[in-house]
């Protein structure tokens, strides 16, 4: 009696077990003796053999034991490959009569287990000219043999139809398992689909080269290895380098296709290959709406679809999970803004210009042949107070409360820090996930959280019974790289308290105001950053009798003075050691890092009371509620927004309070600042003086959010 079994993506593939002969079927069927070896040809020439089983690819015709890297194994699926008229399996392989004998006339100068790759090229050039065909570089057959030990595939290149005319590229990620259907997690963003950023041109074969080259290298190489990669704007050397996402602000395929998903990479109008103009207000919505119902309806998707994706691959999900598409059952915007003022351009009223600078070349950068329709960048620059143009690109999270959400927020990076307690609340929490997660957050969806949005994800998109993850989970930073995984019911912590380190004259911190009739100072210091020194003033506590955890919103009020109409004031709080050292609170780097961080603009001063919370003050940041400083006798009182953050004072710690004019300015060694913000001291009279008022009538204090300690945790997400 024979079985049947599939070999993957291949028609007319020769196969021979024992008595039983003939060529793979229009479904990549053949048939074999259980227990026999089956042998597989294309024409005259034998690819190799493997025993019959339910589903084949090239890999199985090789040793258990060989590496998919070895030439045995990349010669024969480079061959095999390049039969393909596409870069992935779009369409099958189809082997006819044609190019049976093609192959058979070049078989003699093919020796499949040459140790040499090289010795492939010349007959596989002949062939391929022969048959019309591209031959497949050895990167990118490796990169498919890669795919296909993790059990899945790539099909490119799609073009879907736009809703208002042209199309979108998208890339398509299948398990191996022929005629299965399988939840689709759809993403999209302004970067690229491919790895690390970008696409090929596919009229340019020595881009596409280049394209599988750095895959290639990305995936055998070790982080801190340069990559060969196409020159697409000034990307910094750390996305050059990292090795904890495959492309960027989009999730890993090889974290979530094994698991039995399908994954589809969309690039917009303006991006990479897909022809059209960046920035056409409602294009990007309403592609991503048109693909994601496509997703919903094709042969390989059981009809349920997430949106995932981190940065700005979060921000695009808010306006499509609002139009409510066919079949979207879930949405995970990693580290998102739904406030694109307060969240990223404007924290506090600060200009992120040079981030926006950078940002923007990026996007262009990786985009070259395209154009803006809008130039958002100068949209952004020329519009410094909050009014209907940022009303307009605000994202609203209750559009779309009924369908869950996983949200995650990073702490202490330069944006991400924000949007998503904003999202919270505006939400439901029986539907709704929230992460706070490392400064560094950009590999947790594809590593340290893939493990909790696979559980969100199967809860929403597979069966009944796979458990959602905790309601709130928060990396709780303990120093010097070390963390653990607290899981909560409920944001803010239940159970916070928030507790006032109040700021004294003898610059001492503690948790009782100065004595009434203290005396005031006046602590004084340059608005701009001075050639040598720091500039600004720093308060420290006595230390700790006891480990103290603290998780949730900070917050700073302050009364303040300049010389200047206006001030930029930073709050950094720092944990400092038993050595006078200040702790490393990030997962990843031995560099100091603060505990919590805010600032503002103080002529941005203006809460809105309706809006703002005992732990969250809601600036206006309106251009009638500014409020310029009228001389160093205009003492006013502040209330500084701190993005929330988590971390550990152990015992025999202390806590430092930095007041300063920028971010440049903390004399702590090791310690480097970012640089995207346009400080008011930089660009102004650099001759200003700021002050910070304490004791008298001053009331100065930064609020801390301290939550219940956790004792017997794991050092790990669990």
């Amino acid at each position: 009696m024979t079985a049947t079994g599939v070999f993957v993506d291949v028609v007319g593939l020769s196969y021979c077990s024992g008595n039983t002969k003939g060529t793979t079927s229009n479904d990549f069927v053949y048939k074999y003796n259980p227990g026999a070896k089956v042998t597989f040809s294309i024409g005259e020439l034998v690819l190799g053999h493997c025993e019959g089983r339910p589903t084949t690819t090239i890999s199985n015709l090789m040793p258990n034991n060989i590496s998919i890297y070895d030439p045995r194994s990349v010669n024969r699926a480079r061959l095999l490959f390049s039969l393909s008229v596409g870069q992935g399996f779009e369409t099958p392989i189809h082997i006819d009569r044609h190019v049976e004998a093609v192959t058979n006339q070049h078989k003699d100068e093919i020796n499949l287990d040459s140790e040499n790759l090289s010795d492939l090229d010349r007959p596989l050039n002949k062939i391929c000219d022969i048959l019309g065909l591209r031959p497949k570089s050895v990167h990118h057959t490796r990169n498919h043999l890669r795919r296909e030990a993790a059990g899945f595939k790539v099909l490119r290149d799609f073009q879907i139809a736009s809703p208002d005319g042209g199309y979108v590229l998208v890339d398509v990620y299948l398990p191996l398992q022929p005629k299965g259907r399988f939840p689709v997690l759809l993403s999209c963003t302004l970067y690229g689909r491919r790895i690390p950023w970008g696409g090929p041109d596919l009229n340019d074969d020595r881009d596409i080269l280049a394209f599988e080259l750095a895959e290639d290298e990305w995936h055998s190489t070790e982080a801190g290895t340069e990559l060969h990669l196409p020159d697409r704007g000034p990307w910094s050397e750390y996305f050059r380098t990292q090795r904890g996402f495959e492309n960027i602000a989009t999730f890993n395929t090889f974290s979530y296709v094994p698991k039995g998903y399908a994954m589809v990479k969309m690039d917009p109008k303006g991006v990479s290959e897909t022809p059209g103009r960046r920035w056409e207000p409602g294009q990007l919505a309403g592609d991503f709406y048109a693909v994601c119902e496509w997703c919903a309806s094709q042969p390989w998707s059981n009809g349920n679809v997430a949106l995932v994706g981190s940065s700005y691959g979060a921000n695009t999900q808010w306006a499509v999970a609002g139009l409510k598409p066919k079949g979207l059952k879930c949405f995970v915007p990693y580290a998102t803004d739904v406030d694109s003022y307060r969240d990223a351009a404007y924290i506090g009223g600060v200009p992120s210009t040079l981030y926006l600078e950078n940002w923007f070349a990026r996007v262009r950068g990786v985009s070259p042949k395209w154009q803006d329709h809008l130039d958002v960048e100068n949209i952004m620059k020329n519009n410094p107070t909050f009014n209907t143009i940022w009303a307009m690109m605000e994202s609203k999270p209750e559009a779309s409360i009924e369908i869950p959400c996983f949200l995650a927020a990073s702490q202490i990076f330069m944006i991400h820090g924000r949007g998503a307690y904003e999202a919270w609340m505006a939400r439901r929490p029986d539907n709704t996930h929230l992460q706070l997660v490392d400064s560094d957050y950009y590999s947790w969806p594809n590593r340290e959280a893939a493990g909790k949005i696979l559980e969100f994800l199967n809860h929403h998109l597979k069966t009944e019974g796979c458990f959602a993850p905790e309601p709130v989970g928060i990396q709780m930073r303990l120093g010097n790289q070390k963390w653990y995984w607290r899981k909560e019911p409920d944001w803010p912590v239940p159970g916070t308290e928030y507790i006032k380190w109040f700021l004294h004259p003898d610059q001492t911190l503690t948790t009782t105001p100065p004595a009434l009739g203290t005396t005031e100072k006046r602590f004084t210091y340059s608005a701009h950053k001075p050639s040598a020194g720091n500039s600004g003033v720093s308060f420290y506590s006595l230390p700790f009798e006891e480990d103290v955890e603290m998780a949730g919103h900070f917050a700073a009020t302050l009364c303040i003075s300049s010389t200047a109409p206006d001030a930029d004031v930073v709050v950094l709080a720092w944990a400092i050691d038993e050595h006078g050292r200040a702790v490393a609170y990030g997962a990843n780097s031995s560099e100091p890092e603060p505990l919590a961080k805010g600032f503002l603009r103080v002529s941005h001063r203006k809460t809105d009371p309706e809006r703002s919370l005992p732990w969250r003050p809601w600036h206006t940041h309106l251009q009638d509620h500014l409020l310029p400083l009228q001389g160093p006798n205009d003492v006013v009182e502040i209330t500084v927004e701190i993005m929330p953050a988590a971390a550990r004072i152990r015992k025999g710690w202390s806590l430092r309070v930095d007041i300063c004019p920028s971010e440049y300015q903390p004399n702590l060694p090791g310690y480097k600042a970012p640089s995207m913000r346009l400080w008011y001291g930089e660009t102004h009279d650099q001759d200003a003086l700021d002050t910070v008022h304490v004791g008298g009538s001053r009331t100065n204090f930064l609020m801390c959010p301290v939550v219940p300690r956790s004792e017997n945790y794991p050092g790990c997400i669990t």
